[in-house]
């Protein structure tokens, strides 16, 4: 009986999977919104964006931008995270589908570039609340963790599903 020969890049790429995918949710909990010395920061779901929609109704030319977007992104992200996850899962135990992997990859290749477009879009939304402030507002550290765990879940599962460097 021959012995199976163990795929080590496989093993790689999918360890990389994970990876992204684990960044992809830290990012989705850290911080999405910053100012340069990191004493402003605000959170995908934390109570600050309903203290700014109530400073909004207070000041009728502040218009506080939606998160909504943001939100949207990281779940695609999420999606194609997860089911890149289970094709390179699949892979191992021999029951892969090319068609799942390229799926799942491109899907959070695809999250990720959502996930900063948002967040660039929304740091700079908020250009009247850094007028009254008089601080900059940017891009947090939850937006370029999702960007990087999409970016990093999405390409190895690409290159799985076509099983570049494997035989």
């Amino acid at each position: 009986m021959a012995k199976k020969k163990l795929n080590v890049i496989g093993i790689v790429f999918a360890a990389l999977i994970l990876v992204g995918l684990v960044l992809a949710i830290v990012g989705m909990c850290t911080p999405i919104l910053s100012n340069g010395d990191l004493k402003v920061s605000v959170g995908l779901f934390d109570e600050e964006w309903s203290k700014l929609e109530k400073l909004s109704e207070s000041m009728p030319n502040l218009n506080v931008p939606s998160r909504t977007f943001t939100i949207i992104a990281f779940v695609v992200l999420l999606i194609g995270a997860v089911v890149a996850v289970l094709s390179a899962v699949l892979d191992m135990i021999g029951k892969g589908n090319k068609f799942i992997g390229l799926g799942g990859g491109a899907v959070a290749v695809l999250g990720g570039i959502l996930v900063l477009i948002a967040g660039l879009v929304l740091a700079s939304d908020f250009t009247e609340y850094s007028k009254i402030v008089d601080q900059t507002i940017s891009a947090g550290a939850g937006i370029w963790l999702g960007f990087i765990g999409g970016l990093l879940a999405g390409v190895p599962a690409i290159l799985g599903a076509l099983k570049v460097g494997q035989k």
